[in-house]
């Protein structure tokens, strides 16, 4: 699988949810300053598991919080969006994050500016087509807060083409 990030570099507690591609719901705690965690139920062999808290997530730090609940069996993720922000103990905070399935758009949660200029504000975009590549999460945490998040994206092959 092809693995993408939104830092360059990290130096949180690494997540990793590679394979993990059913997804049933997503939890998301988040508020102006940045998001706190997301964890996500999987369809794993017909029973539905839900991903731990990634290690130095917050707890309910967030004063927001939202489910989204997909139609799994039919509904997929297409994309992953958000914006972070340097902070100044040299790291990043993820200040916002947006879902795109193949049934619609979920989000943006969280804030691009935080009363501050939306140029402070970097974006990243992972467009993951309509042919069911995504393939897991990933990410890192860090002083409570999510730090950085990525996907797997799976490459087609001659079987998938049939």
């Amino acid at each position: 699988m092809i693995k993408i990030s939104s830092a360059a570099y990290t130096r949180g507690e690494v997540w990793d949810h590679m394979g993990k591609s059913k997804i049933v719901q997503i939890f998301i705690s988040y508020d102006d300053f940045g998001i706190y965690f997301v964890q996500f139920v999987y369809d794993e062999g017909g029973k539905f598991v839900l991903s731990e808290r990634p290690a130095g997530a917050g707890t309910m730090n967030g004063r927001k919080f939202n489910t989204i609940k997909l139609n799994y069996k039919e509904e997929f993720l297409t994309s992953l969006g958000g914006t972070y922000r340097h902070t100044s103990r040299g790291g990043f905070t993820i200040t916002s994050l947006s879902f795109g399935t193949n049934r619609g758009n979920h989000g943006p949660f969280g804030s691009t500016n935080r009363g501050r200029p939306a140029g402070d504000d970097e974006t990243f975009n992972f467009q993951l087509g309509e042919d069911r590549s995504f393939g897991g999460f990933h990410g890192t945490t860090v002083d409570g807060v999510l730090e950085s998040i990525g996907v797997y994206v799976k490459p087609l092959t001659s079987s998938t083409l049939l």
